[in-house]
């Protein structure tokens, strides 16, 4: 009898995720492309036979006419008791393969696509970081390597009580086997007990595109790394036959807090493939023709010219109020020193409408061919907002890079130093020499009141206000009605 590594053994013989009840196919009437090839041992019949097994896509060849498609089989280490080996199990519904040898590789491969039993036994369970209406979010840490990652882990009794949510879930889920690329979330395993799945994926510490607008000011070199970033991860989606749908701040993440390299695309709950979308957009506008005009939905390519707009202007377009003209585009940049380039991008992103992303030619790579991106881009840390006025003046000689906004300084540091006087009813804060904190005006003359400049927990000092009014040191700036 073969012992399996698990002491406690979850009796399950189909996992929630897969439909087939079959474990042998027969040769899928597609192309394969072998990537892994071993002679292993293989039990057959009580006894033990030397085999040449293969590895390509998600299906293993057994024989001429004798395959496994490994996707939610479920994944198992196991010990011989005569040999002493290490081998994996492939099982489902009371059928198995066993395999001994050198598996290392094979179990690599394997884990992505298959499902395991018993999460703690690999992993250490740090802490909850967030939840979904349908899954709580924990930190992990694997107990082998200290690789950190997270899991979702979702309640299968809630699942089958929603059969559109389990198939939303299994979507995702094959959909995200298929992807490795950096700048998306890659899916690292699988496991599932009596009565829970648990979806094992990369960890995002570094908070959304949302939160580092509202600390970070960005110049024009992070942000044509941010819209580079974004369009290697749509054009990979693009590339295995999918389009994200909701490209938006919160949907732009970053895997490390500091590194602006670390960018990735979340939230897949809107993907949807390219056929899929071909198919119903052209039924659609065959039954109703008047939907060609319609902005209710738009392109990925348009969403993420939206979020370009937001990180130049700080002004929040939405698909209603898109601009439709090249000279739209212009006026939108008018008080920008932007370059020739960046205008054709932003022109390049918003012109590409939902039926026009779903062609070959417009594809995220024949933006990335635009000649902004063929220029060395370094990535650089964030930088705050609230920083040292002349450091930042330094940081602009040497990167020769223009301010994508504009800064007033408060008035109060154009007045005289008037000393020997003191205001017992008034008093300033002892300030900083030279450390102003600056202010963000939007296209539209609005100042971001939101910008708070941190605590100075400085002494107080006699006043350089000597029995002044209190008065509105600002400029003041007519706002535009829209």
């Amino acid at each position: 009898m073969i012992k399996s590594q698990i002491n406690k053994a979850i009796n399950l013989s189909q996992s929630i995720l897969d439909d087939s009840p079959e474990f042998w196919i027969q040769r899928p009437q597609i192309l394969i492309q072998f990537q892994l090839s071993d002679e292993l041992s293989i039990v057959n019949r009580n006894r033990l036979i030397q085999k040449t097994i293969y590895f390509g896509g998600y299906y293993l060849k057994y024989g001429d006419d004798k395959f496994l498609d490994v996707r939610n089989l479920f994944l198992e280490i196991v010990y011989h008791p005569r040999t002493s080996q290490t081998g994996f199990r492939l099982s489902k519904n009371g059928e198995k393969l066993d395999a001994y040898g050198d598996i290392q590789n094979w179990v690599e491969v394997l884990r992505k696509y298959t499902i395991q039993k018993n999460l703690q036994q690999k992993y250490k369970i740090i802490k909850k970081i967030g939840e979904g209406s349908q899954f709580q979010v924990f930190k992990i840490r694997d107990k082998l390597t200290g690789q950190q990652n997270a899991v979702k882990i979702y309640d299968k009794l809630k699942l089958l009580n929603s059969p559109y949510l389990l198939d939303l879930l299994k979507k995702q889920i094959g959909m995200k086997r298929q992807f490795d690329h950096k700048n998306l979330i890659r899916l690292q395993e699988v496991y599932e007990s009596a009565n829970h799945l648990y979806v094992v994926e990369e960890l995002v510490e570094g908070g959304t595109l949302e939160s580092k607008i509202s600390s970070t000011t960005f110049n024009q070199q992070q942000i044509i790394l941010i819209i580079k970033q974004t369009l290697n991860g749509l054009q990979e989606m693009h590339k295995k036959g999918f389009i994200h749908g909701d490209v938006t701040l919160k949907a732009i993440g970053f895997k490390s807090e500091q590194d602006m390299d670390s960018l990735c695309l979340l939230h897949y709950s809107k993907v949807m493939s390219i056929n899929a979308a071909r198919n119903s957009t052209k039924k659609m506008y065959s039954q109703r023709p008047s939907l060609k005009n319609d902005k209710a939905h738009t392109s990925d390519l348009q969403q993420l010219g939206i979020i370009l707009i937001r990180l130049l202007t700080g002004y929040q377009f939405n698909q209603f109020n898109l601009p439709s003209q090249m000279d739209d585009i212009k006026s939108i940049l008018n008080f920008q020193q932007t370059s020739k380039e960046l205008e054709i991008l932003l022109q390049q992103l918003l012109l590409i409408d939902f039926e026009l992303q779903l062609s070959d030619t417009n594809t995220p790579l024949e933006v990335l061919k635009n000649d902004i991106f063929k220029k060395q881009i370094e990535p650089q840390n964030f930088i705050l907002k609230y920083q040292n006025l002349n450091d930042k003046r330094r940081h602009s000689e040497q990167s020769n890079s223009d301010d994508e906004s504009m800064e007033i300084r408060s008035r109060v540091n154009t007045l005289p130093n008037i000393q020997d006087r003191n205001s017992e009813s008034r008093s300033l804060s002892n300030r900083v020499k030279n450390m102003v904190s600056p202010l963000k005006i939007s296209k539209f003359n609005k100042i971001d009141s939101g910008l708070k400049p941190p605590s100075q927990n400085a002494q107080k000092r006699p006043s350089n206000l000597y029995q002044l009014p209190r008065m509105n040191l600002m400029p003041k700036i007519k706002q535009k009605v829209w």
